[in-house]
């Protein structure tokens, strides 16, 4: 009796500590399961950021062809999500790391085959795509996605990438991190407000790259960026914030916004009616590109942080270490002159904006290789050490911002700048990667 009283109390002390025990374990599961699938989603965002700042021309990257059209759009975002990733790896605070790499061979391959199926245009060619080996210094392209145990995956991602990790849906309401609840409401706001303006310009530049004919792009019926820019922004309507996510571990915010293909097309006509070159366009090749554009909408996600001081409170109040350089934009400027058998002409003083804003970027990225990240490290010293870090560096500096675009005596001013902030999250995600496989 005393032996079935001891295995009656053994089973229901058992029955009890499972449960606990499956609590914990379940809990822990899950955040794995949310962190890998976001470290998913942050690998497959990398590559095609990464991929889409190579370049495949002297004044064209893989993002001006892939703006070209929906389908081919369609098709590199498909070729993205065909991509292997790597074995997942946690650290002790569960976050994730899913390495990702694809060879610059595999990835010209793809771009010669969407150029023979969807290109339409005349200024990327076979040869061109095909000379790109010659251009890049590397022959795999590597990125590290990192995530963190949250339900909200990073925006901008290439289509079909969330539903092909599956996973929980995305919340309405993002949860506030703990870093972001130091921020304040006030640095959150202003930091959002940021992010939508810069997801705006983004759009903006969307627009500006759609091709109207075989050689004109909507960008060619104003030669004064600063004007299209103001023209843009004041006709586009109906823009709509679809997504925000705040990142976990740096002041940044990234904001989705979605514009409907409509205005888009009335935006165009308007630039249309105020400045044609000639007779090169007409309201038919307009009505051409609406027929041949397959989506309802446009979308774009801009990055924004909150003010210095708002950056500088949670540096005091959460031990959070930023360089000095990554709490301002970073900017510099550039010149070019047009050809000289096409000076005093609309495309020549193009031509010289576009090589004025080449100048400004290669300016930018040797100066970001100069920024020291310690007393003894500079940017050039940690970019050296990884691979994968130079790259996404040189996917970011090909989105960076042009601030403003002058014309004066036959040569072009431009300045281009990049958030810092957005500079040190790369280099941080790599260091806290470094720091969590030291300590294990």
């Amino acid at each position: 009796m005393k032996a079935w009283s001891r295995m009656t109390w053994a089973a229901v002390a058992i029955g009890l500590v499972l449960p606990a025990f499956g609590q914990v374990n379940t809990a822990d599961a899950q955040k794995k399961l949310l962190s890998k699938r976001a470290a998913e989603a942050d690998a497959y965002r990398k590559l095609a950021e990464t991929i889409r700042g190579l370049q495949i021309t002297s004044d064209t990257y893989v993002k001006d062809f892939v703006a070209e059209s929906d389908q081919i759009q369609s098709a590199m975002d498909a070729f993205i999500r065909g991509v292997r990733l790597g074995e997942p790896k946690w650290y002790s605070d569960l976050s994730c790391e899913v390495p990702a790499e694809v060879t610059v061979a595999k990835v010209i391959t793809e771009l010669k085959q969407i150029h023979e199926r969807y290109y339409k245009g005349d200024k990327v060619t076979g040869k061109d795509i095909e000379s790109m080996k010659q251009k890049l210094n590397k022959d795999v392209i590597r990125v590290v996605g990192m995530g963190a145990p949250r339900e909200d995956l990073p925006p901008d991602l290439p289509a079909g990438v969330a539903e092909q990790l599956g996973g929980p849906p995305v919340p309405p309401d993002p949860p506030i991190p703990a870093l972001w609840e130091q921020v304040g409401p006030q640095g959150r706001l202003m930091a959002k407000r940021a992010a939508e303006v810069d997801a705006m310009r983004k759009l903006v530049e969307r627009i500006q790259g759609l091709r109207v004919t075989s050689d004109t792009l909507v960008r060619d019926f104003v030669t004064e960026s600063d004007q299209i820019q103001a023209i843009t922004r004041g006709t586009l309507v109906g823009q709509k914030e679809v997504r925000v996510y705040y990142h976990h571990d740096e002041p940044i915010v990234e904001v989705t916004m979605q514009v409907p293909v409509e205005s888009v097309i009335r935006t165009i006509r308007e630039l249309h009616a105020r400045r044609v070159l000639g007779d090169r366009v007409t309201g038919t090749d307009i009505t051409n590109l609406t027929e041949s554009i397959k989506t309802q909408t446009f979308e774009a996600t801009g990055m924004g942080i909150p003010p210095q001081k708002f950056i500088a409170k949670v540096a005091e109040t959460a031990s959070v270490r930023f360089p000095e350089w990554a709490q301002a934009p970073i900017r510099m400027t550039g010149k070019g002159v047009p050809p000289a058998d096409k000076a005093d002409t609309p495309q020549g003083k193009l031509l010289a904006i576009r090589a004025a804003e080449l100048d400004a970027k290669r300016k930018l990225l040797e100066h970001i290789q100069g920024l020291m990240i310690s007393s003894d490290t500079s940017v050039r010293d940690f970019v050296t050490e990884h691979d994968d870090i130079r790259a996404h560096l040189e996917g970011i500096l090909v989105g960076s911002q042009v601030e403003k675009t002058e014309f004066a005596d036959g040569e072009a001013t431009v300045t281009v700048s990049v958030p810092g902030m957005q500079v040190w999250q790369v280099i941080h995600e790599r260091l806290r990667v470094t720091k969590l496989s030291t300590a294990g």
